[in-house]
C-alpha cells in the first residue's frame, strides 16, 4: 500500500464529520388551512372562473353584444362579477395564520423572518378550550419571553405533530388533559413539507450549567431530545428535559482518561426532582397519546 493510499484512509470524509457532530436534523413546515367549508370555496371558485371566462369571451368574440346598446355592457358586468367571486374565493380559501415549523430545533413561526422557540426554551404547553388552540409559552433563541397560540382549525396537522414531538421530548411540560389529547389529530407522516437542516452550530452557545459561552466545537455536548448544550466537563447524568446523558459523559471519559471521576457529587442535588413518580407520569402521557 502506497503512502497516498494510507493518507486517503486516514483522512476523514465530510460524512464522517457530520456523523461525529450528530445525526441529520429535520423539521416540517405547515401552511395554515382555511377554516371555512371546503365545498363553499370550491363552488365560489368554479362560479368565478366560469363567469370570468364567459365575460372574456363575450368581450372578445361576442359581436352580437356590440350591435345592441342594452346588451353592450353585459361582458363588462360578467368580468366584474367573476373578479368579485374569484376574490371572495381567495379570501375564504386562505388563512391569515402564519406558517409553522416543528422538528428537531423546536417550534418556529414565520413572520417575515423565522422566530424559533427551542425545545429547551419551552416552559409550558397548554390547551385553550374556548379557542380550540394550543398555547405555547417559553423563550425564543435570543432568550426573550414568547407566548403564541396554534389554532386547531387552521393548523390541524401542525397541532398533531407539535403534540407528538412535545410528548416525546418534553413530556413534563405538556399540561393537556388526557381526554383532550385523545381527541386531537395524530401526526400524519405525510403532513407538512420536510426540510433538512444543517448540524447545530454550538460555537457561541452557552453552557446550560455554568452559562459560559462555548468557543470550541469539540468541547460541546448536545442533548438529543431538547438540543440543550453543555460543556463536556459539566454534563449532568440527566438533562432537564428528562433524557439520560450518560452516553455523553462516557465520551468525556474516553477523550480524557486521566480525568477525575468524582464530579458527580454536585449533580445529585440537581436531579432530586427527577424521581420515579415523574417518570411514571411521562410514560402514561406517551401511552395515552399513542393509543
Amino acid at each position: 500500500m502506497t503512502d497516498q493510499d494510507q493518507e486517503a484512509e486516514k483522512k476523514p470524509s465530510k460524512k464522517d464529520a457530520k456523523k461525529k457532530r450528530g445525526g441529520r436534523r429535520q423539521e416540517r413546515r405547515f401552511i395554515a388551512q382555511s377554516s371555512h367549508n371546503a365545498w363553499l370555496v370550491r363552488i365560489l371558485g368554479g362560479l368565478g372562473a366560469t363567469t370570468l371566462g364567459a365575460g372574456t369571451w363575450a368581450y372578445t368574440y361576442g359581436h352580437a353584444f356590440e350591435a345592441d346598446e342594452k346588451l353592450k355592457p353585459i361582458p363588462a358586468y360578467l368580468i366584474a362579477g367573476g373578479a368579485v367571486l374569484t376574490g371572495a374565493t381567495i379570501w375564504l380559501g386562505t388563512s391569515s395564520e402564519m406558517p409553522l415549523r416543528v422538528g428537531d430545533p423546536g417550534i418556529a413561526m414565520e413572520k417575515g423572518e423565522v422566530r424559533r422557540m427551542p425545545w429547551w426554551g419551552v416552559t409550558q404547553i397548554t390547551w385553550e378550550s374556548g379557542n380550540l388552540s394550543l398555547v405555547v409559552t417559553g423563550k425564543d433563541e435570543s432568550g426573550s419571553s414568547w407566548t403564541f397560540k396554534v389554532p386547531l382549525k387552521s393548523h390541524a396537522e401542525a397541532v398533531g405533530w407539535l403534540v407528538k414531538e412535545a410528548l416525546d421530548r418534553i413530556p413534563k411540560l405538556v399540561d393537556i388533559p388526557d381526554r383532550v389529547l385523545e381527541g386531537l389529530p395524530g401526526a400524519n407522516p405525510h403532513a407538512g413539507m420536510k426540510i433538512d437542516l444543517e448540524a447545530l452550530q454550538v460555537v457561541g452557545k452557552k453552557d446550560a450549567v455554568t452559562g459560559k459561552t462555548l468557543s470550541y466545537e469539540p468541547d460541546a455536548r448536545v442533548c438529543t431530545r431538547c438540543e440543550r448544550v453543555y460543556f463536556k466537563r459539566t454534563v449532568p447524568k440527566k438533562c432537564k428535559c428528562g433524557a439520560s446523558l450518560l452516553e455523553l459523559r462516557a465520551q468525556v471519559t474516553e477523550d480524557d482518561p486521566d480525568e477525575d471521576e468524582d464530579e458527580d457529587e454536585d449533580e445529585d442535588e440537581d436531579e432530586a426532582d427527577d424521581d420515579d413518580d415523574d417518570d411514571a407520569d411521562d410514560d402514561d402521557k406517551r401511552g395515552s397519546r399513542r393509543k
